[in-house]
C-alpha cells in the first residue's frame, strides 16, 4: 500500500487539526471543567473516552464512506465543496460566536463516568459526522484516490493532537482560565482561529493536493 499523502496536504492538515483540537469546544471545554475541578490525572478516563468516540467515527466515516464513494468522481466533487463549505461555516461560527462558558461541577465522578462522558461527547458533536466523511479524504492524496495510509496517518494524526490538546487544557487550567473568560481575549482567540480556518478552506478549494 503506497502513500498519497503530500507533505503540504500534511502541512495543511496539521494547522486544520490544530486550530480544530485546541480551539474551545464542546470537548475542550469539559476536559478544562474537569482539570479545574479534578485535575489531569482524573481526567485521562474522559480524554480515553473522547479518543474512542473519534477513532470510531473515523472508521465509519473517513474509512468506511470513502470506500462507499471510490470510483465515484461526481460525489467526490460535491463531497469536496461540502467540505470546503463546512470549514467556512465553521470559521463564520468562530468569527460571531458570543463567547463560551466553563461548566463548574461539584461533586466527584468514578472513572466509568467521566469514560461515558467523554465517550457522549465526541458522539453527539454533529460536527464529526462532516469532518471526517468530507474533510478527512481531501487532504490524503488526490479526489477519489485517497488510500487507506494516507487516512490512517491522518486520523492517527488527529487522535495524538487531540489527546494532548486535552492534557494541556486541563494541566494548565488553571493559567488560561483568566483567559477563556475574559470577553476580549475570547474575541481575539475566536477571530485568529477564524482566520486560520479560513485559510485552510482556500488552500482546500485551490486544490493544493493535485
Amino acid at each position: 500500500m503506497t502513500s498519497a499523502l503530500t507533505l503540504s496536504s500534511f502541512l495543511y492538515f496539521l494547522l486544520f487539526c490544530a486550530t480544530m483540537t485546541f480551539s474551545p469546544g464542546p470537548m475542550t471545554l469539559m476536559l478544562l471543567s474537569l482539570g479545574l475541578r479534578d485535575g489531569l490525572r482524573s481526567s485521562i478516563p474522559a480524554q480515553i473516552g473522547a479518543s474512542v468516540s473519534y477513532l470510531i467515527s473515523i472508521l465509519i466515516f473517513a474509512v468506511g464512506f470513502s470506500e462507499l464513494i471510490r470510483g465515484y468522481p461526481v460525489i467526490t466533487q460535491v463531497i469536496q465543496v461540502v467540505g470546503v463549505a463546512y470549514i467556512l461555516h465553521l470559521a463564520y461560527k468562530q468569527w460571531t460566536s458570543g463567547g463560551i462558558a466553563i461548566d463548574r461541577i461539584g461533586h466527584v465522578e468514578a472513572a466509568r463516568s467521566r469514560f461515558g462522558k467523554g465517550l457522549l461527547t465526541g458522539f453527539s458533536n454533529p460536527k464529526t459526522l462532516i469532518m471526517f466523511s468530507a474533510v478527512f479524504p481531501q487532504f490524503a492524496g488526490s479526489g477519489g484516490h485517497s488510500s487507506m495510509l494516507d487516512i490512517a496517518i491522518l486520523g492517527l494524526t488527529f487522535l495524538v493532537l487531540q489527546f494532548i490538546s486535552g492534557c494541556l487544557y486541563c494541566y494548565f487550567g488553571q493559567r488560561i482560565q483568566h483567559v477563556l473568560e475574559n470577553p476580549q481575549r475570547q474575541k481575539m482567540l475566536q477571530r485568529a482561529t477564524a482566520v486560520l480556518l479560513v485559510g485552510v478552506a482556500l488552500m482546500l478549494a485551490r486544490g493544493f493536493t493535485h
